[in-house]
């Protein structure tokens, strides 16, 4: 990030990325008509891969929000082509990083010491480079391996440069309630709070004591006395990133394993510490031949009020009828807790998502406990991007949605890649009781 990075020039950007993603279907769509079938998909996939590639670029060089849209946009499997997926996936872990020289003068700012007088050694070169930050590899005077995260200069300004032109473009979404501005607050305060090191190496003692009761997950230590407000010093965690994990060509059984724990460490975390890892993209988990779940990176996390929880129970596995004014009931005692009155599209939309994607995912009858639901089905991705884009509309959203839904989007895509068969209604029934 440099000063030439403001406003006005971050939002030409975004703009020429938009021309740029179409200008290279122009040229596909004016010779499609003249080339035969084959020749028409091998064009396409060409089109695809340029247009992904400048989506790539760009909100690389971007960073902040606009990245992580991008981060997002990569894990939407069975929604966007093979092609841009794979372009985009480089941006959860591979983008360009910052110059040694300004590594430097970062850390050096922050904790006022050289690298070298802080460690035994230190990678000015990283080895995973984000949205907010990047990460480099170094041992403490102990021989200790740590991973240090270090913030991009003049972040904090960049979000807020473009949330500014974000809400500006998006102000008939606002005015007509299909994006509440209050959803478009929780979004910038969530993605500000990232950039406090301080409040993520909370987050990460928190995590680690929460979660202490699943003994499958591995979370790394946070060295504070190495750490600030922009540099955090943390142990390393073991795993292999999904791509590499799924390379192994890791058995049914192993990939059924991890599946089921995954599932369990989403619902433990909103059922019993009502908290959340909510950045689910494929570079924050780490997978271990033994089952092991790493998780890393806990500037985004979402804390629920107790309210909102107790309310999710009524609604999980809920055995009645969708159009009861029962069920009607708790759903407008959540919407209360945010002011907001449901309309009847709104009810509908909830009740038909709660039908025709959970109900089938997640049976309530306790007799079907036994039975896996398999995740390789292309359609569950479909089906419940369809859904969620109807209560969308019906304008039924809620600031907590935002990063719930997030993560629970990532768990399913991250399922659907395992192709694991996850006993659903039992792991949810197990957290109920």
């Amino acid at each position: 990030m440099t000063r030439r990075d403001g406003p006005v020039r971050r939002a030409l950007r975004m703009a020429a990325m938009g021309a740029g993603v179409t200008g290279s279907y122009l040229g596909y769509m004016a010779q499609s008509a003249f080339l035969s079938g084959d020749q028409r998909a091998v064009r396409l996939k060409r089109a695809h891969t340029r247009a992904a590639r400048r989506m790539s670029d760009e909100l690389q060089a971007l960073r902040g929000p606009a990245m992580k849209l991008g981060q997002a946009l990569s894990l939407q499997h069975g929604v966007l082509p093979d092609e841009m997926l794979a372009e985009l996936a480089t941006l959860q872990m591979r983008a360009p990083g910052m110059h040694p020289a300004l590594v430097r003068a970062q850390f050096t700012g922050s904790m006022g010491r050289e690298p070298e007088q802080v460690f035994r050694s230190f990678e000015t070169t990283p080895f995973a480079a984000a949205s907010l930050g990047q990460v480099h590899r170094a041992t403490l005077k102990n021989g200790e391996p740590a991973a240090v995260k270090i913030q991009y200069p003049g972040i904090r300004d960049a979000i807020k440069n473009d949330f500014t032109w974000f809400r500006a473009i998006s102000k008939p979404a606002q005015l007509s309630r299909h994006l509440p501005p209050d959803v478009m607050d929780e979004l910038e305060a969530q993605i500000l709070a990232e950039c406090d090191y301080e409040r993520e190496a909370k987050n990460i003692a928190f995590f680690r004591k929460g979660l202490a009761p699943l003994p499958f997950v591995e979370l790394p230590v946070a060295h504070r006395a190495y750490s600030t407000d922009r540099v955090l010093t943390m142990s390393m965690v073991r795993g292999a990133h999904l791509d590499d994990f799924l390379a192994r060509r890791p058995s049914q059984a192993l990939r059924d394993r991890v599946g089921e724990r995954l599932f369990e460490l989403f619902y433990f975390q909103i059922l019993e510490l009502h908290a959340l890892h909510a950045d689910p993209h494929w570079g924050n988990y780490l997978f271990g031949s033994d089952g092991t779940i790493g998780l890393v990176d806990f500037g985004c996390v979402k804390y629920f009020q107790a309210p909102f929880v107790a309310n999710m129970r009524k609604v999980f596995l809920y055995a009645g009828s969708r159009e009861s004014a029962h069920f009607r009931q708790i759903l407008e005692e959540r919407y209360a807790t945010s002011g907001t009155r449901l309309s009847r599209a709104a009810v509908r939309a909830l009740a038909r998502i709660s039908v025709e994607f959970y109900g089938r995912v997640y049976p309530a009858d306790p007799a079907t406990d036994g039975i896996p639901f398999d995740f390789a089905d292309d359609a569950v991705i479909r089906d419940y991007l369809r859904e969620s884009t109807r209560v969308g509309r019906a304008r039924a959203t809620l600031p907590e949605y935002v990063f719930l839904g997030r993560a629970e989007s990532g768990l399913y895509q991250t399922l659907h890649r395992l192709r694991a068969r996850v006993h659903t209604s039992a792991i949810v029934r197990k957290y109920l009781r």
